[in-house]
C-alpha cells in the first residue's frame, strides 16, 4: 500500500505540474496571439472594403472609357454634320449675295427709265406750256406763215404727231418700269425665300452646334471620371500595398509567436518527459526500497525461528521503452524539403518577377509567385507544399481570393492563391501533401490557376527555389 501511495502521490504532482506549465503556455500564447488577429482581421476588413472599391472603379472605368469613346465618334459625326450645313449656309449666302447684285442692277435700270421718263414730261410739259402760252395767237400765226392749205394740214399733223410721240415714249417707259418693277418684286421674293432657307439652316447649324456642345460636355464627363477612376485605383493600389505590408508584419510576428509557443512547448514536453523519468527512477528506487526492507523482515524472521533464510532471486522487470509521440516533434518544411503544391497540374505560366498582363492593357507588375494550370483544372486539388500550422484560410479580399497561408517554421510560410474552395481552417496543423483546397479563379485572377507563393521572413522569394515539377 505505500509503495502505491507513493507512486500516486508523484503522480498527481507531475501531472498537476505539468497541467499548470502547459495552461500558462497556452494562455499567454493564446492573448497575444489574439491581440495580432485582432489587427489581422482590422487589416483584411480594410484590404477588402479596398478590393470592392476598386473592383467597382474598375468596373465603371471601362464604362467611362467606352462613353468617352461613344461621344468621341458622335463629336466627329456632327462636326461633319456642321461642316456640311456650314457650306450650305455659305452657298445660300452667296445666292443671296447674287440676288442683292441682281436687284441693285433692277433698281439702276429702274431708276434710269424713271429719269427718261421725268425728262419727257418735262418736255412735253415745256411744249404744251409753250402752246397754251402762245394761245390763238401762236395758231394764228401757224396760219399766216403757212403758204397753202395743204401746208397748214402738214403743220398740223405735225403737232399731232409730236405730242403722240411724246405720249407712247411716256408710255413705253412707264411700261419698261413696270416690268423692271415685277423682276425686282420677284428678285425680292426669291431673295426672302432664300433669307428664310438660310434662316431655317442656320437654325439646323445652330442645334447641330448645341449637340456637339452636349457630346462634347458629355465626352469631358466621362473623361474626368475615368481619370478619377485611373488615378484613384491608382492610390488604392498603394494602399493595399501598404496595408500588405503591414498585415506581412503581423503575420511574420504571428510566426514569431507561433515559433515561440513552439519552443514553449518543446520545452514542456521536453520538461514533462524529465519528470515522468525522473518520477520512475524514484517509483524504482522506492519499490527496490520496499524490495529490500520485505527482504530484511523476512531474514529476521527466518533466523528468530532458527531457519536459513534464502534470498529470492531477484528479477528486474524490462523498461519498455516509450515509444508513443510523447515527444514534440515539429519537422519544418526547409528541413524536410517542398513539393510541387498541384500534383495533377505540372505546368507554369507567368513565372516570379517582373510581367506584362496582357488582360490590363500591356501594363506590368511584379509577380509575386508562380502560377500553375492547365486547360480544364478548375477543381483540381492544392497540396500542403510542406507540413505546418495552417494561419490564413479564408478571402480576405487582398486580391488573392480564397487562399491558405501555411507557416512552416524556421521563418518560412507559402500562400496558395486563387482556390475555388479551401479544406482546412487557421490553426490546424497539415502534413505534407495533405489537401488543402481546390484550383479556382476567385480574386483578382484571368482563369483557372493556382498562384503559388513562397515567403522568408515575410518577403516573397522565387518558389522555383523550393519546388520543382520534376
Amino acid at each position: 500500500m505505500k509503495k502505491n501511495s507513493v507512486n500516486k502521490l508523484f503522480r498527481s504532482i507531475g501531472a498537476v505540474f505539468a497541467a499548470g506549465v502547459l495552461s500558462l503556455s497556452v494562455m499567454t500564447g493564446s492573448a497575444v496571439t489574439a491581440d495580432y488577429e485582432d489587427d489581422i482581421a482590422a487589416l483584411e476588413r480594410k484590404q477588402a472594403a479596398l478590393a470592392e472599391e476598386r473592383r467597382e472603379l474598375e468596373a465603371s472605368l471601362g464604362e467611362y472609357e467606352s462613353g468617352a469613346e461613344e461621344h468621341e465618334k458622335y463629336l466627329e459625326l456632327y462636326d461633319e454634320k456642321m461642316r456640311v450645313q456650314e457650306e450650305e449656309i455659305a452657298n445660300i449666302k452667296e445666292q443671296i449675295s447674287l440676288l442683292d447684285e441682281d436687284i441693285a442692277d433692277l433698281e439702276e435700270q429702274i431708276k434710269g427709265k424713271e429719269e427718261e421718263v421725268a425728262e419727257g414730261i418735262v418736255e412735253f410739259k415745256a411744249r404744251l406750256r409753250a402752246m397754251y402760252m402762245g394761245g390763238s395767237d401762236s395758231i394764228a400765226s401757224m396760219l399766216a406763215g403757212s403758204t397753202d392749205f395743204y401746208d397748214i394740214l402738214a403743220r398740223t399733223e405735225l403737232m399731232e404727231r409730236m405730242s403722240r410721240h411724246d405720249k407712247e415714249m411716256i408710255d413705253d417707259l412707264n411700261e419698261k418700269i413696270t416690268l423692271l418693277n415685277n423682276d425686282k418684286a420677284a428678285l425680292e421674293e426669291t431673295k426672302a425665300q432664300t433669307e428664310s432657307k438660310k434662316a431655317e439652316a442656320e437654325g439646323v447649324l445652330a442645334e447641330l452646334q448645341q449637340t456637339y456642345a452636349d457630346h462634347e460636355e458629355t465626352k469631358q464627363w466621362y473623361e474626368a471620371q475615368a481619370e478619377y477612376s485611373r488615378n484613384r485605383t491608382e492610390e488604392i493600389k498603394r494602399e493595399e500595398a501598404d496595408a500588405e505590408e503591414e498585415l506581412q508584419e503581423f503575420i511574420r510576428k504571428q510566426q514569431e509567436e507561433l515559433e515561440r509557443k513552439r519552443e514553449e512547448e518543446r520545452k514542456r514536453r521536453e520538461e514533462e518527459e524529465r519528470k515522468r523519468r525522473e518520477e520512475e527512477q524514484r517509483r524504482r528506487e522506492e519499490e527496490e526500497r520496499q524490495r529490500q526492507l520485505e527482504e530484511e523482515q523476512k531474514r529476521l524472521e527466518a533466523e528468530a525461528q532458527g531457519v536459513e533464510y534464502v534470498p529470492e532471486p531477484v528479477t528486474t522487470a524490462a523498461v519498455e521503452e516509450d515509444t508513443s509521440d510523447d515527444t514534440y516533434q515539429y519537422v519544418t518544411g526547409a528541413s524536410q524539403g517542398f513539393i510541387w503544391p498541384c500534383p495533377t497540374v505540372l505546368n507554369m505560366t507567368d513565372t516570379y518577377g517582373y510581367r506584362t498582363i496582357a488582360e490590363e492593357g500591356g501594363a506590368s507588375d511584379f509577380h509575386k509567385g508562380i502560377d500553375i494550370n492547365k486547360p480544364n483544372c478548375k477543381g483540381e486539388p492544392i497540396v500542403a507544399a510542406a507540413s505546418g500550422t495552417v494561419i490564413r484560410a479564408s478571402d480576405t479580399g487582398n486580391g488573392y481570393g480564397i487562399h491558405v497561408l501555411i507557416d512552416h517554421g524556421d521563418k518560412i510560410s507559402t500562400l496558395y492563391g486563387h482556390m475555388s474552395s479551401c479544406t482546412v481552417s487557421v490553426g490546424e496543423e497539415v502534413s505534407q501533401g495533405q489537401t488543402i483546397g481546390y484550383i479556382g479563379s476567385t480574386g483578382y485572377a484571368y482563369g483557372n490557376h493556382c498562384h503559388f507563393e513562397v515567403r522568408v521572413n515575410g518577403e516573397t522569394v522565387d518558389p522555383l527555389n523550393y519546388v520543382s515539377m520534376g
